[in-house]
């Protein structure tokens, strides 16, 4: 029982340390980032710390990748080349995936200015962010679909969707509820429907909703400015097998 207990203490003091350590070294990071130069005798009356722990501090993250600068002589000049980098961003897989959307519009427009690295970008980005939110974010990738730009007919008739309607889609989409809709067909049918917002399709600037339809028992495609109202209903769906939706739209595009 003594050795265990003596044990349990050294582990608790690894882990206090290792957790006041951390703190201090985030906290050395952001006085870095406050100002261009620091005094080194600044720093650490600041972080309450000896010259010795302040130089070790600075190593570890010299290791770690930041261009931190030093000047010798009295007064021991320190910081942070250019104010790099930002600190850890905490985004929810909605937010990751209007990143990874926004890089993936930008790639399929095809402009001939910064736009030759994005896909890189977009599969570093992904990776960065913890294995359990890639998953989920995955499912959802695979989901969103890119495909060339509307014809100019089509753009010529487009009107913005209404903010709640937008709304609507995104949450019963994200969070696979059932939506029902009044919507106005090309022929000027009018319908209330519940639908199964399965894909999401993007033919610049134009939305639509690849979807399993309750009214017709089968797969069908909506224009999101079509849609005069949108309510997202309780009911949560189950994803179909893509080849359930292959004939309807499949050809036209890839997901993100």
């Amino acid at each position: 029982m003594v050795i265990y207990a003596v044990i349990w203490h050294i582990k608790e003091m690894t882990n206090t340390s290792f957790e006041h350590r951390s703190e201090r070294r985030s906290r050395l990071l952001g006085l870095l980032r406050s100002e261009e130069h620091w005094k080194s005798a600044d720093l650490r009356e600041q972080l309450g710390i000896s010259q010795r722990t302040l130089m070790r501090e600075i190593a570890q993250l010299r290791l770690a990748g930041y261009p931190i600068d030093s000047d010798r002589g009295r007064g021991g000049g320190i910081r942070l080349n250019g104010r790099w980098g930002i600190e850890r961003l905490q985004l929810n897989h909605q937010e990751v995936v209007e990143l990874i959307l926004s890089l993936a519009i930008m790639e399929s427009l095809q402009s001939p200015l910064f736009t030759n690295n994005l896909k890189a970008i977009k599969q570093k980005l992904f990776q960065a962010f913890p294995e359990k939110q890639r998953n989920a974010v995955s499912t959802i990738r695979k989901r969103i679909m890119v495909g060339d730009n509307a014809g100019t007919t089509a753009v010529a008739r487009y009107l913005k969707p209404t903010s709640k309607v937008s709304e609507s889609v995104a949450e019963a989409f994200l969070q696979c509820k059932c939506l029902e809709i009044d919507y106005v067909a090309e022929s000027g049918e009018r319908t209330t429907r519940v639908i199964e917002a399965q894909y999401i399709l993007l033919f610049w600037p134009i939305w639509y909703i690849i979807a399993w339809d309750h009214l017709r028992k089968s797969s069908r495609v909506f224009r999101i400015d079509r849609i005069q109202r949108a309510h997202v209903v309780e009911n949560r769906f189950k994803l179909r097998h893509k080849d359930t939706f292959f004939d309807v739209c499949m050809p036209f595009y890839q997901s993100i």
